[in-house]
């Protein structure tokens, strides 16, 4: 029964926040005026958000009008209001589900969290490596005497942040060539070392790293990483302040207050308004502060009010208090004041004590360095709920997911153009082949007319329009039309001209259409695995994504880079083919009733390595029949024999992962590995059955059963 079957959780991070997002910085003294309105004309332009009042101003989230239409709406905002609960929210969360307003940035709490701990674990470091995977991705390798691991420097728009991690995504020398800031800092920070890492000035989100040969020696490069939502930044100086090279420059055509180019002197970023937080302010001047904002919710009013603050901050001091995110200032309780004060001196102390701890408010599903309410659950450790991290690790696991969740929509949402234009470009072709194949098919009926004139050329009559001749088999009487000004002899022969044109044509078209078909089948089998990747889960669906993309290219169908990656060159081809390390890791993994492994293929490429090189005489592949969809194989163990509960399991999973996922009912066909033929110059997961058992496969999406879950 599918009760017996084990399953881990699904990992889902979703992205509110896109490259054409209304961003804001959140210690602008204009923030929450600037995202009311943003808010606004986002409930406008993209239709009536039911849950609105579900989240404050300063956290409403905005979105491009090409993530809104693939359906973020829908995954990030859920159910209206009145479905959203406590219970709603506590079962996504225990199915493994991350819902978050909106991105959250790095505020300088959190800035000043990283650098402690930055400075205590991982300072002084050694920089072994560098590499520039991506536009707004800088990792370097670091070691210090007890461990190594990657300092992750990121810029991006959406999600600038400073982290480290054991892994770096697209850490590939060849791909970090094609980035001259990375080639920039390899050159330059050879040979150097991490001596220190501090806040440069209170209350700003800038990290200056302090680099040198060694402790001993005085400092000769500094790189100053300002993240400020749009306005993040790198730039890597000399020990004179010098800038030396920048992640971008900014010059006198994108501000008028602060211009920092290569050559000139690194200046920090202006002040932000508010006034600067202190723990020797009293409760009463401090609410005065706080209500001088003349701000109508509490939130916006502490942002305005102090420097340093963001919405995030904002609203976990006021989850502490006791109080609800939606307060307002001129409704606030007396107790409300003392209590939120008290929070207020309690993070007071905590910067100043550095004591800092992940964790996560529940209220809003986002981190904290504070503690939060509740423990972090790492990506990696959340089926096992451990819930045990550095904060650090945790920056990493939550920033991670987001970038790697924007890459995929912005490479999903090419890929789906691209493949779209030339599926449609296809079957344009098709058409014109079958046309012309239509046309040809009189051929023989042309030459029939012809035999008729030259069996009767004495009937014809010179100069005639027309002449009735009887037919060869029924005797009746045919019309056949000539030319007044011809003889029938030539009229016949140039009926038998064109009908070997006709006949040529039907021959050399063949071949085309069929290819053409072909063409058109393995667009469809594309645009099904696009499909199936509609939303980012965890890091193998972006590199699920990527081999999509790199199987285009290698067919042509792409030329250019997409979302910022260049194309794999000739040797990365054959390292990527010569030694896989593992064949299956990337597909997707189940277990069937008894207990088998099932393996779903993600695209074409997996499809083909699952059909040709893992599959074994014992296993039985299955695949909706004549429909679109992903490779299957149930895997069966020498000597066992699969029940009929397990072949349906297949089956219906085989529905599921294929176009006709609609329609409930999907003929599926299994057989043996041994009767699939891999056609030779056939395209990446094109075979051809020699014989087959039809099944009808359910196809219901395997997350929606408790008792039945994926390991992969």
């Amino acid at each position: 029964m599918m009760s017996t079957v084990l399953a881990a959780k699904p990992n889902v991070g979703f992205l509110a926040s896109t490259h054409q997002t209304l961003t804001h910085s959140s210690s602008s003294s204009s923030s929450s005026s600037s995202c009311i309105k943003n808010s606004m004309h986002l409930s406008i332009l993209f239709g009536l958000i039911e849950n609105y009042s579900v989240f404050p101003p300063a956290q409403l989230f905005s979105l491009s009008r090409s993530a809104y239409n693939n359906g973020f709406r829908r995954r990030l905002l859920g159910p209206p209001a009145s479905a959203v609960g406590n219970k709603q929210r506590v079962w996504r969360r225990e199915l493994g589900f991350r819902v978050f307003a909106k991105v959250q940035a790095m505020d300088y709490t959190t800035i000043k969290a990283a650098c402690t701990e930055l400075l205590s674990s991982w300072v002084p470091a050694k920089i072994e490596k560098i590499v520039q995977s991506d536009r707004f991705t800088l990792g370097m390798a670091i070691r210090t005497m007890e461990h190594s691991s990657w300092l992750k420097i990121c810029w991006n728009p959406a999600c600038a942040h400073i982290s480290v991690g054991d892994t770096l995504s697209g850490n590939d020398s060849s791909v970090s060539d094609n980035f001259s800031f990375g080639e920039q800092l390899r050159y330059l920070l050879r040979g150097l070392a991490i001596l220190e890492v501090k806040v440069p000035e209170e209350w700003e989100r800038v990290v200056e790293l302090t680099l040198g040969v060694r402790p001993s020696e005085p400092p000769s490069k500094h790189i100053f990483i300002e993240i400020m939502g749009r306005y993040s930044n790198v730039f890597l100086t000399n020990a004179d302040m010098g800038v030396l090279a920048c992640a971008f420059q900014v010059g006198a055509k994108m501000t008028s207050v602060r211009m920092v180019q290569v050559g000139g002197k690194y200046q920090m970023p202006p002040v932000a308004q508010g006034s600067p937080p202190s723990n020797f302010t009293g409760m009463l001047e401090w609410r005065s502060i706080v209500c001088a904002t003349l701000e109508e919710k509490l939130v916006d009013s502490l942002v305005q009010a102090f420097q340093g603050v963001g919405p995030g901050l904002a609203t976990e001091l006021m989850a502490q208090a006791g109080l609800d995110a939606n307060s307002v200032v001129s409704k606030m309780p007396e107790d409300g004041w003392v209590s939120l004060h008290k929070a207020w001196l309690h993070w007071l102390t905590t910067l100043r004590e550095w004591t800092f701890a992940p964790g996560t408010v529940r209220s809003n599903g986002s981190y904290s360095v504070l503690g939060g309410d509740s423990p972090y659950i790492l990506s990696s450790e959340r089926d096992m709920h451990i819930g045990t991290c550095s904060v650090l690790a945790m920056l990493d696991d939550y920033y991670t997911g987001i970038h790697e969740g924007e890459k995929f929509q912005q490479l999903r949402q090419q890929l789906v153009a691209k493949v779209g234009a030339a599926a449609k470009k296809a079957q344009a072709k098709v058409k014109l082949y079958e046309d012309q194949i239509m046309a040809s098919n009189g051929y023989a009926a042309i030459s029939y007319t012809a035999d008729l004139l030259m069996a009767n050329l004495h009937i014809s009559q010179p100069g005639a329009s027309s002449v009735q001749l009887p037919d060869f088999e029924t005797g009746e009487p045919v019309t056949v039309a000539l030319d007044p000004l011809q003889t029938a002899l030539t009229t016949a022969q140039k009926l038998y001209k064109r009908s070997q044109k006709l006949r040529r044509s039907e021959k050399a078209v063949a071949p085309l259409l069929a290819n053409a078909n072909e063409e058109l089948s393995y667009l469809r089998q594309v645009e099904v695995s696009l499909q199936q990747l509609e939303e980012y889960g965890s890091p193998l669906d972006l590199k699920s994504l990527q081999e999509v993309r790199d199987e285009l290219i290698e067919g042509g169908y792409l030329k250019v880079p997409v979302s910022g990656c260049p194309p794999p060159t000739n040797k990365q081809k054959k390292k990527k083919q010569s030694a896989p390390e593992n064949l299956t890791g990337n597909m997707r993994h189940f277990t069937s009733p008894s207990g088998f492994e099932v393996l779903v293929g993600r695209n074409n490429r997996q499809n083909d390595v699952l059909t040709n090189r893992v599959a074994t005489d014992y296993d039985l592949w299955f695949h909706a029949r004549n429909i679109p969809g992903c490779h299957l194989l149930l895997r069966v163990p020498p000597g066992q024999v699969p029940l009929d509960a397990d072949l349906q399991f297949s089956a219906d999973l085989a529905a599921y992962f294929s176009k006709a996922r609609a329609s409930g009912k999907v003929e599926v066909s299994y057989t043996n590995p041994k009767y699939l033929q891999k056609v030779k110059g056939s395209k990446p997961g094109m075979v051809k059955v020699e014989k087959e058992i039809v099944i009808i496969g359910q196809a219901f999406d395997p997350l929606s059963v408790p008792a039945i879950v994926t390991a992969a």
